[in-house]
């Protein structure tokens, strides 16, 4: 491989190695990643964006190739190369906050992902069809599935009347964890409303062991919204992509599917979340009659 990054760069390459599909490596004293990707359908918005991204941020730099091209086939597998610039350190929500306010000063049309209520419904449907066809091989998902399809409908019924075209969009994320790599990736940036990243924060925490009642409380308390902001609030908290994630790993044989028992367990104290949020937005002509038993 030290070759080919060679050949495709033109860098010299003092350490290599490799985890999993990707690798990091060190040339003139800058590290980098070269990381296999799949699906990339917006290579030209993303590295616009990347570009002025770098000039106010420390995100990690696209490298072109040789070809001046951000993609390089190698092996018959799609590679990027990103130059690091800073380390997978634990992020705060500040860290969050900040970077859902940065508006983008031109259009990115391919990476928007506001139209919640078509991408919900079309996830929904498939993940429906597709359960119906291979269901008996994964008795724990076809136990819980129902469950969380509910918790998505419930999601889809309050995004139904919300027109996002009235609500501004910034810098967001396709998924948020508590470190910088991921903060600061290129392919993991997408323009959305402001409040994607921090549900999604609460929701990896809650996941992930990690209290988030007093953190929500003061957020919730501190932050004004208008009616269509606490509903899409509450539509992101009540929509399981936690559990949709990893449903999709299952069914791609990345994990076994005992993984999904993580969240399944979780499920009567996340309740507890959706309701001390929902009582919060209880008066912006929000009604749950379910969270009020």
């Amino acid at each position: 491989m030290k070759n080919t990054i060679n050949y495709y760069y033109n860098l010299n390459i003092n350490t290599i190695h490799q985890k999993e599909k990707n690798y990091y490596f060190k040339a003139d004293n800058k590290n980098y990643l070269l990381l296999k990707c799949t699906n990339i359908e917006e290579p030209d918005d993303i590295y616009r964006l990347n570009i002025y991204l770098s000039q106010i941020l420390p995100v990690h730099r696209i490298v072109l190739n040789a070809n001046n091209e951000a993609i390089t086939k190698i092996n018959d597998s799609n590679y990027l190369l990103l130059e690091l610039f800073s380390n997978n350190n634990k992020i705060n929500l500040n860290n969050i906050i900040e970077l859902s306010n940065i508006r983008i000063p031109f259009s990115v049309d391919k990476l928007k992902r506001n139209d919640w209520y078509n991408l919900w419904i079309k996830k929904v449907d498939y993940f429906e069809y597709q359960l119906s066809q291979i269901g008996k091989k994964y008795p724990l998902i076809r136990e819980s599935f129902n469950y969380y399809i509910g918790l998505a409908e419930n999601a889809i019924i309050l995004v139904n009347n919300i027109d996002f075209n009235n609500i501004p969009l910034g810098l967001s994320h396709r998924r948020i964890t508590n470190m910088s790599f991921n903060l600061y990736n290129p392919l993991n940036i997408v323009i959305d409303v402001r409040i994607r990243d921090v549900c999604e924060y609460f929701k990896f925490c809650f996941f992930n062991n990690i209290d988030i009642s007093m953190e929500l409380e003061l957020f919730l308390s501190y932050n004004s919204f208008n009616i269509d902001e606490a509903k899409l609030f509450l539509a992101r908290m009540f929509f399981p992509t936690y559990y949709f994630d990893l449903y999709e790993k299952i069914i791609d044989n990345e994990i076994d599917e005992s993984e999904i028992k993580k969240v399944i367990i979780k499920a009567d104290n996340y309740e507890k979340i959706l309701k001390q949020v929902y009582y919060h937005f209880k008066n912006n002509q929000i009604n749950i009659e379910w969270l009020e038993i």
